[in-house]
C-alpha cells in the first residue's frame, strides 16, 4: 500500500493565503489535512474552518481539528485530532459517531496501547526530527516505531522535521505516511512540493535523488 501525505495547516496564516496553499497542496493528493489548534486573534473560526472544508470536501480527504472539542455541534469537519489521551472519548463517539479520530503519540507505549482500545482511526508520532514547528514534543526513537504494530494496529503516521534531507532517514521504519507542515505550507508550490514527497515515499529503493 502507497504511503500517504498528511497535511497540518496553521488556521491563523491570512485566510486567503491558507485557502490557495490547501487548494493546491489537495491536487497533490493527501490523506488528510488538520487544522492546528491555533486561532488566539481569530475573530470567526467556524468561518475559516468550513471554507477549508469545502475544499477538503471536494477533493474528498477528511479535514481534521487538533483537539476541536468545543465545534463538536457542527458539521463542517470530518474527524478530531487529540494531543493525548481522552478520557471522555467514550461519549464523545456517542456524541458524533460520525467522526475519525487520531491522536499524537511520543515514546510511551501506554499511548498506544490507549489508542487500540478506543480504536483511533491513525496515530501520529512526533516529533521523529527536531523541528521549528513541534517545538512541544519530545523525540520519538527508531526503537519506538519498530515497536509500533506490537500494541497498535491502525495507520501509523511520522511527524516533525521531516523534509527532503531527513526523509531517507525513515526509509527502513514502518509507517503509512507522513504528516508535514512547513515542507508544503512553506513551499512556492504545495502541488508539486505533495507530487515531489509522493514520489520519493514510494520509491521502492530510495536511492534516487529528490528535488522539490
Amino acid at each position: 500500500m502507497k504511503k500517504s501525505i498528511y497535511l497540518i495547516a496553521d488556521p491563523s496564516l491570512e485566510t486567503s493565503l491558507l485557502l490557495q496553499k490547501i487548494e493546491q497542496a489537495l491536487r497533490g493528493g493527501l490523506f488528510a489535512v488538520q487544522l492546528w489548534d491555533h486561532w488566539r486573534g481569530i475573530l470567526d473560526p467556524l468561518t475559516v474552518i468550513k471554507q477549508v472544508h469545502e475544499l477538503t470536501r471536494a477533493a474528498h480527504v477528511p479535514l481534521f481539528l487538533n483537539e476541536g472539542l468545543e465545534f463538536l455541534k457542527w458539521t463542517c469537519f470530518d474527524g478530531i485530532h487529540l494531543d493525548k489521551p481522552n478520557e471522555m472519548l467514550p461519549a464523545l463517539k456517542k456524541q458524533r459517531p460520525d467522526l475519525l479520530w487520531g491522536m499524537t503519540c511520543s515514546n510511551h507505549v501506554e499511548e498506544l496501547q490507549w489508542a487500540e482500545r478506543h480504536s483511533l482511526d491513525y496515530i501520529s508520532y512526533c516529533s521523529v526530527f527536531p523541528s521549528k514547528t513541534s517545538t512541544s514534543c519530545e523525540l520519538v526513537t527508531s526503537e519506538t516505531i519498530q515497536n509500533t504494530r506490537q500494541f497498535y494496529q491502525g495507520k501509523v503516521f511520522l511527524a516533525g522535521g521531516i523534509n527532503e534531507l531527513t526523509l531517507p532517514r525513515l526509509h527502513s521504519l514502518p509507517f503509512d505516511g507522513i504528516a508535514l507542515v512547513s515542507a508544503i505550507m512553506g513551499a512556492s508550490n504545495p502541488n508539486e512540493a505533495v507530487l515531489s514527497y509522493h514520489s520519493f515515499l514510494n520509491q521502492p529503493t530510495h536511492d534516487k535523488a529528490f528535488s522539490l
